[in-house]
């Protein structure tokens, strides 16, 4: 196989993956939507009126005291995982009941009622909204994710853009390797080409 019928084959290999680096290149470039796609939500803080006082345990490793709507929040770390304590005895405090937490989270995305709408249910960490948004609460850190479509399309577009296809990381990552690896192999061909053309061109004139 000569240095043209490779560079050829190449090319034919390469028709699918580059046309979607393509096309998924030039989306990021314009990027509509993004920002509502991978806002950062945050529990709403109110001011601390009073603080309880507390006597941390040995094995505290730090404190974290804010006030939202459900009230003060007293969290300590221990093991590098936070929990929330009742500050009268420094036991740990469940997460409260499922409306209690459906208040919360309305409350973070008040601010934004045309794309979350109202929080209709919550279970086990993860509600919906009458607006099709999931929304993905951590009671123990107070965070708070979102996605929407548009999200799970902007996610979509980054798996195929980086070969991403199968979902299996392993053989993606090496997929990704070989793709890239076949798109320089082509370049080369191609230079190679370039200066037998030129050479040729030379020995005419």
């Amino acid at each position: 196989m000569n240095t043209y019928q490779l560079h050829r084959y190449l090319g034919y290999l390469l028709i699918l993956p580059v046309t979607l680096w393509a096309f998924t290149g030039a989306f990021f470039l314009i990027k509509p939507g993004y920002k509502n796609a991978y806002e950062q939500l945050q529990i709403t803080s109110y001011p601390l009126n009073a603080t309880l006082p507390l006597l941390p345990e040995p094995e505290w490793q730090a404190i974290a005291i804010n006030r939202s709507i459900l009230g003060s929040h007293y969290r300590v770390k221990i093991d590098n995982k936070w929990q929330h304590i009742n500050p009268l005895n420094n036991q740990m405090q469940p997460e409260p009941d499922s409306q209690s937490i459906i208040n919360l989270l309305q409350d973070a995305i008040k601010h934004h009622p045309d794309r979350y709408g109202a929080v209709l249910t919550y279970q086990d960490g993860i509600a919906f909204t009458d607006t099709k948004i999931k929304l993905m609460f951590d009671w123990t850190r107070l965070s708070l994710r979102q996605q929407g479509a548009d999200s799970r399309i902007f996610n979509t577009m980054y798996d195929i853009h980086y070969l991403r296809w199968t979902g299996n990381k392993s053989f993606d990552q090496w997929f990704g390797y070989i793709g890239l690896g076949l798109l320089v192999l082509m370049a080369l061909t191609g230079v190679v080409m370039i200066i037998k053309s030129a050479r040729k061109y030379n020995k005419t004139e």
